[in-house]
């Protein structure tokens, strides 16, 4: 609870105080933000929240799933469900074509196609 009343707070001070510093500060904002959201699709106040907590933070993320941030361990898990690992098949020689299948035929080693 305290870690989201930090998060708020920064980012409800980093867009008040945005106006107070000028042209040329503002020009160098909007460069950053730029540079950042086409990098990896986070915002400068994405950072400064992802240091504080130690997860990674995102606006965006927030829009699509509704976390703001996610743990190391919730990340590797997102990445796993999209990557699902290749299916493995087993291939052999047969009179005129490979015929492959999901699992080994036992005995038929010496036609198997590497």
């Amino acid at each position: 609870m305290l870690k989201n009343i930090v998060l708020y707070l920064i980012l409800g001070a980093s867009l008040t105080l945005q106006g107070c510093a000028g042209l040329p500060a503002d020009l160098a904002m909007g460069a950053v933000t730029a540079t950042t959201f086409t990098m990896d699709k986070k915002l400068p106040t994405d950072y400064v929240a992802g240091w504080i907590t130690g997860e990674d933070c995102s606006s965006f993320e927030l829009e699509r799933t509704g976390k703001y941030c996610r743990t190391p361990e919730e990340i590797a898990a997102d990445e796993a469900a999209a990557h699902p690992p290749m299916p493995v098949y087993y291939c052999y020689r047969t009179l005129a074509v490979v015929d492959c299948v999901s699992k080994p035929i036992p005995g038929q080693e010496s036609r198997l196609v590497q």
